[in-house]
């Protein structure tokens, strides 16, 4: 009677790409139901409550999505030369670092949900938590320069992470007269956290992104805008910018070497801007039909993260040649006596240099609230009757 439901699968992987020893993988996975509606003592009317039933289930999977041979260490010939006494000797030498215990990346899903179905069918809804853990991340671990060896990195399972949050999905549809519709809305939200970089590193920082254990994977880092200098009062009476001129950005005095404000801004004053990673996902969506016409719309969108616009940032760059916005024409506006820098723009030059790098840091203004709601579709149609078109034509739509 369907009131029990149980599946169980187990999975034996292996990979050329990993380690000889340990290139196997077992990956069980098991779910669970229960149609507690189908239960004698039920205790709610099964004319208002058609469906109730319960799941939850457990699952590993491995990845191993790395190039080959990762595991394995190279040799360079003919690019070292050895002395033997006074004699030169040209011969070979390991030019990479590896990892050859590199092993499957774990991936843990955990799930627990519920779902309903009230009056008749015409209004579902379900709800579900979901946990999914990754182990053993594959990932670039730096390598530092003086190992003296050609790769930056090294492939290793270093790193863990977790994700986790809630899924909400709802339908109400009425289909018992010539006008008919369906309307139905998602909703899910994410909270992502590092567990582990490895080897006691707590901070892993690469370019504008930085990635703290605890803390969710790479968030935009830099500095925080603060104006344009535009006179020399602004700069005498600002934090130390070294090399800064009027018209050149100013930042805030976040932090100095021991977590506070020390009058100078520099890669200290660099902090945590913002999430690229959208928290909450959403979606709404209906079809309505009359007779033989009939309306679709879909719709999606994201809540609360942000993005870097590297076309728009580039096209705003304050340095060097090519494409740029119009509103750069606008740069290098100062007033008759060159004292005060009048331009929202700041000041604009062709070689960079470390004097004169402050328009071009990332910071916050270099990133956008990237919340939207969009249309994906929108489709209006009609049903041509069978019979306009005989026995060997049917189910002709026109759509716009």
């Amino acid at each position: 009677d369907d009131r029990y439901l149980f599946s169980a699968t187990v999975r034996r992987d292996g990979s050329s790409r990993l380690s000889k020893n340990i290139r196997w993988g077992t990956f069980p996975s098991v779910s669970l139901g229960w149609r507690f509606d189908k239960e004698t003592f039920f205790p709610f009317n099964r004319n208002i409550v058609n469906m109730f039933k319960v799941r939850a289930s457990y699952g590993e999977l491995g990845n191993e999505n790395i190039g080959e041979y990762m595991y394995q260490a190279v040799m360079a010939r003919n690019n070292m030369t050895y002395s033997f006494g006074n004699t030169p000797i040209t011969g070979s030498a390991i030019s990479t670092f590896v990892d050859n215990n590199l092993s499957w990346e774990k991936k843990k899903s955990y799930n627990v949900g519920i779902d309903l179905a009230f009056f008749n069918n015409r209004l579902e809804f379900t709800a579900e938590w979901y946990k999914n853990t990754s182990e053993d991340l594959l990932y670039a671990v730096p390598v530092p320069e003086q190992a003296g060896v050609s790769n930056t990195t090294v492939t290793m399972n270093a790193a863990s992470m977790n994700n986790s949050g809630f899924e909400f999905t709802t339908t109400y549809r009425n289909r018992d007269h010539d006008f008919k519709y369906e309307v139905s809305a998602n909703l899910s939200t994410i909270r992502n956290r590092v567990t582990s970089l490895g080897f006691g590193t707590d901070s892993y920082i690469s370019g504008a992104y930085i990635t703290n254990v605890g803390e969710e994977i790479g968030k935009f880092y830099g500095w925080v805008y603060d104006g344009i200098a535009r006179t020399q009062a602004d700069l005498d009476n600002h934090a130390t910018q070294e090399g800064a001129q009027i018209g050149d950005c100013l930042y805030k005095d976040v932090s100095g070497p021991d977590g506070k404000p020390d009058g100078k801004v520099d890669a200290y004053a660099q902090v945590v801007l913002g999430s690229g990673m959208p928290k909450i996902n959403f979606g709404l969506n209906a079809r309505f039909e009359y007779k033989r016409f009939d309306l679709s719309i879909a719709t999606f969108g994201a809540l609360n993260y942000h993005v870097s616009d590297d076309i728009h940032n580039s096209l705003n760059s304050c340095y060097g040649w090519g494409n740029k916005d119009v509103a750069m024409l606008d740069a290098n506006r100062f007033s008759e006596d060159g004292s005060t820098y009048l331009s929202n723009v700041p000041r604009t030059y062709v070689t960079n240099s470390a004097s004169l790098a402050w328009n071009d840091l990332f910071s916050d203004r270099k990133i956008q609230n990237a919340a939207y709601w969009k249309i994906a579709n929108i489709e209006l149609g009609y049903n041509f009757p069978n019979e306009w078109f005989g026995k060997y034509i049917s189910d002709v739509r026109l759509y716009v």
